[in-house]
């Protein structure tokens, strides 16, 4: 690309990419990449999904370039490809956030002292893995204005909704962070001063759901003292607002710059910008960007559709459009079917609509498409590599040009906790290809009924079963009531042994065991009341 003396504009570099220009693509990856994967990792809080998605969506970006109407809405267009592609993976684990793994960068402030950067780090984390709770699209919303700088129009045209409905939408969040997310603060930071909030919170497991969130709000908003310390503390919406921008991975650029296929496009005569996709019929020109057999490319939707026994359905899209259309639907948000892939003459041959499929941790089945993109029929057979996938149908046929949908589904009973794959191989009579399918299976220890002897005083003994196959890392005796307490249990033979007390008056207090396996999963156990007898004077 011809230096000008000047950055390129949105506009410009829209018109070279149309072109094949891969140095002007290289451009719009260093404008736009690193703050679209801060943008995707808010969203999926795993460093690799978001590369995933952030790639991805630059092959969506390349492929649909010419839907872009107005070039110079580059901006808002991409993050929202970008937030497509995260809902499709989330929609594909069920909303199960990866919190925890990932650690938030670290953002010196010279005028803070050590301490109370630490303390601003920490409320920073402690709202950062809160709103992961958010649903996706108040996610999105919430980090297209505060974090990556988008509102008014942009911001409408990124979320599919007019810029007044996201105005609206933006203020209804707002209240809700600084109510619900405040809620939260109060409750991990406020115990020490009032007596009443650390009885209610008495029994907390340090989760944030939305019957605590509720009773922290509720008493707050009647309490004197934790109202005074609300109107005092850091509004949560501004701790979201400064939570640092997380760096790209290194190799991602090289991924997406060097791996994405560019297609030449003429525009027509007359027109100005990027032509619609469907408006460029034979004025359309392939230029070849490496082998022939490259510039041949198969354009199908993903059809996956993890979870439940129904059949997905397309939802309606709420708000007025903007001028700026959203980029296609991807299948999770929608059942229509993309264009199919062109046919040929020759011999059939089928085209799966993905190569691989990722149930995350709740789905249990897939839909892929199949398409037959030769002349002839093709039928073929399905089988798996393990015991737990199954298809449906096992076989079938196929005509030449027409698609059909196969099934998979995973028996999750089957398998071992921890990521587990499979292969599905679809042979026919001039070929095969194949598919992967993985899950992730997560199991709560099996925590059994404490085991207290007759008659306690003082210091009592207390075991119970505690078990889970991927090994456990800490056992915990908890008890609440007259008097509260915790100690660490220990494996004693098959079973887990604590000590409760010591107590020096009698009190009748509420026992059970809480678990935490390798995995991160919790589980608390049956409670037992039991009335606990002084210690001897």
């Amino acid at each position: 690309m011809t230096a000008t003396g000047a950055d390129p504009t949105d506009a410009e570099l829209v018109e070279r990419v149309l072109a094949a220009d891969r140095e002007a693509f290289a451009v719009v990856y260093d404008r736009y990449g690193p703050r679209l994967f801060d943008f995707a990792y808010s969203m999926l809080r795993h460093r690799e999904d978001a590369s995933d998605a952030v790639a991805d969506s630059f092959v969506l970006f390349a492929e649909r370039l010419p839907q872009l109407r107005e070039p110079d809405r580059l901006r808002p267009w991409l993050y929202a490809i970008v937030r497509s592609e995260c809902l499709r993976r989330l929609k594909a684990r069920k909303r199960v956030a990866f919190g925890g793994e990932e650690q938030l960068i670290e953002m010196a402030d010279d005028s803070s002292t050590p301490d109370q950067v630490a303390e601003q780090q920490a409320l920073r984390q402690l709202v950062w893995d809160a709103s992961a709770g958010l649903a996706e699209r108040d996610r999105a919303l919430l980090d297209l204005h505060l974090r990556q700088g988008l509102e008014g129009a942009e911001l409408g045209e990124a979320m599919g909704v007019s810029a007044s409905n996201a105005y609206v939408m933006l203020n209804r969040l707002r209240g809700q962070v600084d109510r619900s997310l405040g809620a939260l603060l109060i409750a991990r930071l406020g115990r020490d001063d009032c007596d009443e909030l650390d009885a209610l919170l008495a029994d907390w497991d340090g989760g944030f759901s939305p019957l605590i969130r509720k009773r922290v709000a509720r008493h707050v908003d009647g309490c004197d003292v934790c109202g005074e310390r609300r109107r005092k503390i850091v509004s949560p919406w501004m701790l979201l607002a400064s939570v640092p921008i997380f760096a790209a991975p290194i190799g991602l650029r090289d991924r997406v710059v060097n791996d994405t296929q560019l297609v030449a496009y003429t525009v027509p005569a007359g027109s100005t910008g990027a032509s619609p996709l469907g408006a460029l019929g034979k004025g359309r020109v392939l230029a070849a960007v490496g082998t022939a057999a490259a510039v041949i490319a198969v354009v199908v939707a993903l059809l996956l559709w993890p979870g439940g026994d129904e059949e997905p359905t397309a939802q309606p899209v709420t708000g007025t459009p903007t001028a700026t259309p959203e980029p296609t639907p991807t299948p999770s948000d929608t059942a229509e079917p993309s264009p199919s892939p062109s046919t040929s003459a020759g011999p059939g041959f089928l085209v799966l609509s993905t190569r691989s499929a990722d149930l995350g941790r709740r789905g249990s089945r897939a839909t892929f498409r199949l398409t037959n993109t030769g002349g002839e029929p093709v039928t073929y057979r399905a089988t798996s590599s393990v015991g737990w996938l199954a298809t449906s149908p096992p076989s079938a046929t196929i005509d030449a040009g027409e698609s059909a949908f196969l099934t998979v589904t995973a028996n999750r009973g089957a398998v071992d906790e921890g990521r587990s794959t499979g292969t599905i191989q679809l042979t026919w009579d001039a070929g095969s290809t194949s598919a992967t399918v993985s899950l992730v299976e997560e199991r709560a220890p099996q925590v059994g009924r404490p085991v207290i002897p007759s008659a306690p005083s003082c210091t009592v003994p207390v075991t119970a079963k505690v078990s889970d196959e991927s090994g456990l890392r800490s056992v915990t005796l908890v008890w609440t009531g007259g008097r509260s307490g915790r100690d660490a249990m220990s494996r004693q033979g098959s079973s887990w042994a604590g000590v409760m007390g010591t107590f020096d008056q009698q009190a009748t207090v509420s026992v059970h065991v809480q678990a935490t396996d390798r995995r991160g999963n919790t589980a608390r156990g049956p409670s037992v009341t039991v009335t606990v007898n002084p210690c001897p004077l």
